[in-house]
């Protein structure tokens, strides 16, 4: 059995330098946490737990301290862990905790339930003596202030905003307190096998940015956002609605169970992905119970890291 893990900093274009500079850092830095947590326990989820909270407390990437700002400047994050021998955990619209994806493991190892949210999930959280959440980055605030006025201008074009932007002109008092405010990093995640056999996944988020305060994305649903199966551990990334319906990592691991060759069961995910909520949509990471590891995105381009066989660290954005 081979030991293997990859992490993915999220989905979408990565067009700006400076951002994907900062990024690759983070990623490299993760990975390499990751990896040395994995090599000395030899325990997946330890392993993937440390190299999704790592990218939380990057501030660069959208999750816990970097998580994106909804439409009226808040933040609501989401997280998520699983592993082929049974153990599952969720938390939703998370406001006061700094590493949603350690409440995730919380709920999973902790409590009789699967998916805890809102100020339940923070109560939890203080209870286990979690840190708390801090103000949001400056460059998170500038880009939520840049990004509502370009959405109340109708510079944003993407039929996703502008369905928000609809429901917000049919509500002269939400379009008032909106438009006083104005005066795509995406989800991260991680997927490992350890010597054992036992392969894990974590994922977290801040969601979309300019979402609907309480909206609640992939990322704490099984099968959509994250899945692990005695055969392969998934993790998505993208916009959570159409990850939601196209349920990627459940579909992945269907594919295995079904005896498909996993480089082949990853193209046919992305492709019934393709067909079924269409391209520019999402990405996912995968590690199979032989310690391959993959990806696949219908985005120009996903954020990954891993370790190679030589032992050197791999970060990529358009692999």
């Amino acid at each position: 059995m081979a030991k293997s893990i990859i992490l993915h900093g999220g989905a979408g274009s990565w067009k700006d330098s400076r951002v994907r500079e900062k990024a690759y850092i983070v990623m490299e830095n993760c990975t390499r946490k990751a990896w040395t947590v994995l090599n000395n326990s030899n325990n997946a989820l330890e392993a993937v737990v440390e190299a999704v909270k790592c990218m939380e407390d990057s501030g660069y990437l959208n999750a816990g301290v970097g998580s994106v700002l909804d439409i009226l400047g808040n933040r609501t994050l989401d997280a998520g862990i699983m592993t082929s021998n049974g153990l599952i955990g969720a938390v939703s619209a998370v406001k006061a905790t700094r590493n949603p994806v350690v409440l995730a493991r919380i709920v999973a190892e902790k409590t009789p339930h699967i998916i805890i949210g809102g100020d339940g999930a923070d109560t939890l959280a203080k209870l286990y003596s979690l840190p708390p959440l801090p103000p949001p980055p400056k460059h998170v605030v500038e880009r939520y202030y840049e990004s509502l006025k370009k959405l109340l201008s109708g510079e944003i074009k993407r039929d996703y905003w502008r369905k928000i932007l609809s429901f917000i002109e049919s509500n002269e008092n939400y379009r008032r307190l909106v438009e006083s405010l104005a005066s795509f990093a995406d989800t991260v995640g991680a997927v490992a096998v350890d010597d054992n056999g036992l392969l894990a996944t974590a994922v977290s988020t801040g969601g979309v940015i300019l979402k609907l305060p309480g909206r609640i994305g992939d990322s704490p649903i099984p099968g959509a956002g994250f899945y692990s199966s005695r055969k392969v551990a998934c993790s998505a990334t993208g916009f959570g609605e159409m990850i939601i319906r196209s349920m990627p990592c459940l579909k992945l691991a269907e594919y295995i169970d079904q005896g498909m060759d996993f480089e082949e069961a990853l193209d046919n995910v992305i492709t019934y992905v393709n067909e079924t909520v269409g391209k520019d949509t999402m990405g996912f990471i995968a590690v199979d119970y032989e310690g391959r590891i993959g990806w696949r995105y219908n985005t120009e381009a996903m954020l990954i890291g891993y370790m190679d066989r030589e032992g050197r660290v791999i970060v990529n954005h358009k692999p």
